[in-house]
């Protein structure tokens, strides 16, 4: 999975911000020539959402998938498509507008299908963490040596946050972020864990990162992309910030394809549990949906201290997690160990919590998590 990075940036006009040149100089086209059609049909969905509570009503699924249709193939003006996703915003989506949302950008991107069984996905957000540690990526490394394989997503420089990304750590530990769709699949099938970077997987979304910057709130983008499920994965974790949020996107997120949700108001509204306090999850299986609290204090670890908790750069953070692959104590490795052992469990790879954190800890101190680092890190060579 690790590549030769000044020879893939080469190959496709990469500077070392990671975007191509015609990105950096702001020439990506807006949208395409005026459709008097599709300007029509944009007018009609503005009208209906934008009225007020009174008059203003959710789009049906169908409706909501032609609205993104018509954003991310560039018909809707940057007008058009900034007014939508605001109101959208505004008026928060209801559960079909998302599952309309996810399936229009599904349709547009570029999926793989990788021959492992118990795939897990993780929906971290994309515009990454500002004031936290970033446990994400540790946690799947150890998960994928406990037999568990993992697929994360994201981009880089993100807003509105525009913090850490969990790619951005993953390429500080020498793994490829940036890899094309076979190279992801075969490192997903070989070393059980993949990353999809959004510029590869979905061309249409990351054209309008600029749109996005300048609206300076999350839209529903921010959510589709956390559940699209581009490589068909049986199990998902998401993160959450805002609980009323919770039932929406359980419900969206479980006509993706997943068979096992798990979403957690973890660290800074992320996937990742604290050690230092108990937090909320919500289960989604077969069907059914139900609350977890999630208490660190039942499985005897060592809760963070708020200078472990605090954030840093991808480096940093980077170096975390190498110290605890390599298997030193301390706070930081319960924190991964608990996040490990959150993922085994919830990819069916053990029957509990519980015994998800003893296997996270069998392969630390065996060796074998760093062993998978070192796998992935070579994967692509």
């Amino acid at each position: 999975m690790a590549l030769n990075k000044r020879a893939k940036s080469k190959s496709i006009g990469l500077d070392s911000s990671g975007f191509t040149d015609t990105e950096r100089s702001g020439n990506l086209p807006l949208h395409l020539e005026p459709n008097p059609e599709a300007d029509e049909r944009m007018r009609f969905f503005l009208r209906e959402i934008g009225q007020g509570p009174r008059a203003g009503r959710d789009l049906t699924r169908e409706e909501a998938r032609e609205a993104m249709s018509l954003i991310l193939s560039q018909q809707a003006t940057p007008a058009q498509a900034g007014g939508f996703l605001l109101v959208q915003r505004y008026k928060g989506e209801s559960p079909e507008e998302l599952i309309g949302f996810a399936e229009a950008v599904r349709a547009s991107a570029r999926t793989i299908a990788p021959k492992v069984k118990g795939l897990l996905d993780i929906g971290s957000p994309y515009d990454g963490r500002k004031k936290s540690i970033v446990v994400s990526p540790a946690s799947a490394i150890v998960a994928a040596a406990a037999g568990v394989p993992v697929v994360m997503h994201g981009e880089k420089h993100v807003g509105p946050k525009f913090g850490v990304p969990i790619g951005d750590v993953l390429e500080a530990l020498g793994i490829d972020m940036d890899g094309e769709p076979e190279e992801v699949e075969r490192s997903v099938e070989e070393t059980g864990l993949g990353f999809m970077r959004q510029a590869r997987f979905v061309p249409q979304v990351f054209a309008l990162r600029d749109l996005r910057t300048e609206i300076a709130l999350r839209t529903c983008f921010s959510t589709v992309e956390k559940i699209y499920n581009l490589a068909g994965a049986s199990y998902s974790l998401l993160g959450l910030s805002h609980l009323p949020y919770a039932e929406k996107m359980l419900s969206a997120a479980s006509q993706m394809g997943f068979r096992r949700i798990m979403i957690v108001q973890g660290i800074e509204g992320n996937e990742d549990a604290p050690t230092s306090r108990p937090c909320r999850a919500f289960l989604w299986e077969n069907g059914e949906k139900r609350q977890l609290r999630i208490n660190p204090a039942e499985y005897a670890l060592q809760p963070a201290t708020a200078e472990e908790m605090s954030g840093g750069g991808a480096a940093e953070n980077a170096s975390i997690a190498e110290a605890v692959l390599s298997g030193e104590p301390g706070g930081h490795r319960d924190l991964v160990l608990l996040n490990a052992g959150l993922r085994i469990w919830l990819a069916e790879g053990a029957a509990s919590t519980a015994e998800g954190i003893e296997k996270a800890r069998e392969v630390i101190d065996s060796g074998a998590a760093w062993a998978k680092l070192d796998q992935v890190r070579t994967s692509a060579d």
